[in-house]
């Protein structure tokens, strides 16, 4: 009976206790800050890429989105966040699916994927959009260099890359640049080479001046570094000798020095319509699944290899040597197809220099990243704008941490932030990267915009 009445006391004392539980109202506030019309720029990330494609579900959960989201609860009177936003599908994207009993990823150009009839087609989207002033400016693939121009060859240049060009001259030239798929929404004007038109051009950094931005968040540089890293360190080549632009060149490794001119280009931008906001450091992108799914190890333990032979880049393209891979040398997600068919099995039949990042493009990569991340910190330093270590948030779930009891890791399919192109994030790996944003945002300005659970988005679907 005593054991019983102990029983009923600690019950009856964890209910009165229970009962004495309050929890105080927590006042939210945006502090010193001011979030009535908030920009986002970028690329990729910032557009809500993921999965190898752009499409609307994807772009509902970007990064910007939920960080608009959670600056809504301190400051419901605030503009709402508009995204170009695509139909449906949109550009297709890779999804997970049962074949004989196992799971496949299946690529964007499936037919389960493309634009329904019901849906505009993507080759259409963006046509109409061009007036419209979003709060979202990422754009897939955008590199820095080509947001803003420090002669009139870039201009020219950023200028074809981005908006297209084509032109027809009977027995002369027939060329055709399309253009950024992913960039249809924003005008790019004309451009002022006299051959495609002699138009007045619009850069990426004068829609930021014309934005009316009073806050701002940017994370611009990842593509200087990644275009050179996903290609296999083959930069791309349009030759514009023809029409006077010289041959067109990117997906290289960005210099370091115009990169800091161009940021400060951008600070400049928010700064002069008096934009507060916080600017984004370059994660390592050698960490990513993209870069670390097949290893040397495994690709031996699977697939009976005794070696691995690589081709060895020269880092614009050419081969120096075919040899051995080590641990060193990182095995791209896309030689899945290739390796299947005996790729890099022996010395004649190495893995292409395309799909293999090796050693030394590897430290060019890491190098240039640490570079392109100081140069970031001192434009950011020099206009007092706070930035977010996302260079240093990767490398610290790189060995795989706990975040709200969901185990977070750069694995692919089973690491919980990144989508099925092993280079961009799914939906909760866009919110833990908002939710960095939102830190630095409440430390530096004084709100307390509540951070967002990541629990309440997915990660990849399972069929």
């Amino acid at each position: 009976m005593k054991n019983t009445g102990l029983i009923l006391i600690g019950i009856a004392l964890v209910s009165s206790s229970c009962r004495k539980v309050e929890f105080e109202e927590v006042e939210r506030t945006y502090g010193d800050a001011d979030f009535s019309r908030y920009i986002s720029v970028g690329n990729s990330l910032t557009q809500g890429y993921q999965d190898g494609g752009v499409y609307k579900e994807g772009q509902e959960d970007s990064y910007p989105a939920i960080i608009a989201r959670q600056m809504q609860i301190v400051d419901p009177n605030m503009d709402d966040f508009e995204q170009p936003e695509v139909y449906g599908n949109g550009s297709g994207y890779m999804h997970l699916e049962y074949i004989n009993g196992e799971i496949e990823v299946i690529s964007p150009g499936d037919l389960t994927n493309e634009p329904t009839e019901e849906d505009a087609s993507w080759a259409n989207w963006g046509a109409s959009m061009k007036s419209i002033k979003y709060n979202n400016l990422g754009i897939s693939g955008i590199t820095l260099m080509q947001c803003v121009a420090i002669n009139d060859d870039e201009l020219e240049i950023n200028n074809a890359i981005l908006g297209g060009f084509s032109i027809t001259i009977p027995f002369v030239i027939d060329t055709t640049i399309p253009g950024n798929p992913f960039a249809r929404f924003m005008d790019f004007g004309g451009n002022p080479n006299f051959l495609l038109g002699g138009g007045t051009p619009i850069q990426y950094v004068d829609h930021i001046e014309q934005s009316n931005a009073t806050f701002f968040t940017s994370w611009l540089g990842d593509n200087d570094v990644l275009g050179y890293a996903t290609s296999g360190g083959i930069p791309v080549e349009i030759d514009g000798t023809l029409l006077g632009l010289g041959v067109i060149q990117y997906g290289n490794l960005s210099d370091p020095i115009v990169f800091r001119q161009k940021y400060d280009s951008v600070l400049t931008a928010f700064s002069s319509i008096g934009a507060e906001g916080v600017c984004a450091t370059i994660p390592d992108v050698t960490v990513i699944p993209y870069f670390n799914t097949f290893t040397v190890g495994g690709i031996k333990e699977d697939y009976g290899y005794a070696d691995v032979w690589i081709e060895e880049g020269d880092g614009n393209g050419g081969v120096t040597q075919v040899r051995i891979a080590s641990d060193a040398d990182l095995i791209l997600l896309t030689a899945k197809d290739d390796i299947e068919a005996g790729a890099g099995s022996s010395e004649t039949n190495p893995l292409s220099n395309g799909r293999v990042l090796d050693q030394g493009e590897v430290n060019a990569c890491r190098s240039r990243t640490i570079e392109l991340n100081n140069a970031i910190k001192s434009s950011a330093a020099m206009f007092n704008y706070p930035v977010v270590d996302m260079y240093g948030f990767l490398d610290k779930i790189k060995p795989g941490i706990m975040m709200e009891g969901i185990g977070i890791s750069p694995e692919y399919i089973g690491g919980g932030a990144f989508s099925l192109d092993g280079v961009h994030l799914n939906p909760r790996g866009y919110a833990i990267a908002a939710n960095e944003f939102i830190k630095v945002i409440n430390e530096a300005y004084g709100s307390n915009i509540p951070l967002a659970s990541i629990g309440s988005y997915r990660g990849v679907v399972f069929p």
